[in-house]
Order: structure tokens, then sequence, then C-alpha cells
């Protein structure tokens, strides 16, 4: 089967991340996943963003669980990547769910499961209604892998744990019933033979250079995720 690709962030390199920009523009270069970040803001809004304060990406502040979506949908998402750019907002995770259409893989990854696993309630109901258990997936570290477990059973999950201690993270997967797991850079061939022999499909995370991304490819990577899709359409 040929490696597969998946925009981080979207196509993160030359859009503003996690914006509907940027996945609409990775999508159209034809990836095969699109990855990214879910909190949930104070009043139940599953908002795609990575870090847990706004800071970084928009032109407002706060933390992301401590803001109502009104608020947050009022920030400037776009003009930290220039001006031509601006007016972008941060999208909540129905409008990813819209952009995505029926084409494209979803690396969903949960930084948090929210009150009593709020957040990853409401993922899975999303899932359910547009019938995207075949081509969707859970990543996150050990809380949100266990409520995935309990909460949304039919979902696969992916591990995020442990990435700097291979062999760990391969146990964890397997203790937490994933599908796949995310290695980082560090991955070694025996480390994705050993993930293979146990059924689990390898995500690597990242590669933003062809030859680079071939080499993990050939090492056993099944999945790369990339900051660059257009540059990796060659690797497929």
């Amino acid at each position: 089967m040929p490696p597969k690709i998946c925009a981080h962030r979207g196509l993160s390199h030359a859009c503003p991340e996690n914006t509907i920009p940027a996945f609409a523009a990775a999508i159209s270069l034809g990836v095969n996943e699109i990855e990214f970040d879910l909190w949930l803001s104070r009043d139940g809004v599953p908002v795609v963003c990575h870090d847990p304060k706004l800071d970084r990406t928009t032109d407002g502040e706060g933390v992301v669980t401590e803001m109502a979506w009104s608020d947050i949908r009022r920030l400037d998402a776009g003009i930290r990547s220039g001006e031509l750019w601006g007016g972008i907002r941060v999208p909540r995770f129905e409008e990813v769910l819209e952009c995505a259409g029926s084409d494209v893989a979803l690396n969903i990854h949960i930084k948090n499961p929210g009150p009593d696993d709020q957040l990853v309630k409401i993922v899975y109901d999303r899932i359910l209604e547009r019938e995207l258990v075949d081509r969707a997936y859970i990543a996150g570290v050990e809380d949100v892998l266990s409520s995935s477990r309990d909460h949304a059973p039919g979902v696969d999950r992916c591990c995020l744990v442990g990435q700097n201690t291979t062999d760990e993270q391969i146990d964890l997967a397997i203790k937490y019933g994933c599908k796949r797991l995310q290695f980082s850079r560090k991955v070694r061939r025996l480390d994705a033979e050993r993930a293979h022999t146990v059924g689990l499909i390898n995500n690597l995370f990242w590669s933003d250079e062809l030859d680079d991304a071939k080499a993990y490819v050939d090492m056993g990577i099944d999945v790369v995720l990339t900051n660059r899709a257009n540059l990796m359409g060659e690797l497929q």
C-alpha cells in the first residue's frame, strides 16, 4: 500500500495554521488526511487551535478553555501571517468537517477530553452523525486515549504518548487498543517493524522534504505528517 500524506494543521507552511484556507489548500492538493487540534471552549464549542492560548496565532489573547466561543470567533486568525490573510477566523470543529467533505481522512488531535469527557463525546457524536467512522481517528495522550476508549468506542485511536521512548509508546498503544501510533523523527527501522508486527499503522511527525520523507517510508512509516504537502506529491 502506498504511503499517505497528512497535512499537519492544513497546508500550514503557506497558510495560517488550523484555518479553513489551510485545510482547503491541502485538500485541493489531494492529500489523504488533514490533521487538526481541538479544545473545548468555556461554553462547550469544539475550537480548532493548537496551543492552549490564542496569543500566538491570533490578534488576541486568552486561554481557549476559559473563553466563550463568541469572543474567540471575533479574533483574527490570519493577520499574524500577513495582511493578505487578515480577517480569517478561528474555526470550530463542524466547519472543518464541512470543508473536508467526503474525500479526506481526519486526524483529530484532541488536546484535552474536556470536563466529564465532553469534548470526546461531542467529537464522537459528530463523527457518527456524518458517518465518518471509517475515515476519522482520534489522536491524543493517555487521558484522551482512555476517554476515547470509553466514549468513542467505534473510532480508531492514535497514540501520541511516549514519542521519545518508542518501546514504551508501542506498549501504550497496545494498552489503549490503538490502531495507530505517531512516531517522532527518532524512530528506527526496528521500532517501525515491531509496531507493524502488532498490527499498528505508523504515523510520523514530521517531514517537510521529499527525500527525507521517502527515507522514513523506506523505514516503515505509513503516514507522513507534513507542513509542506505541496512538496510531497511524488511520495505516493
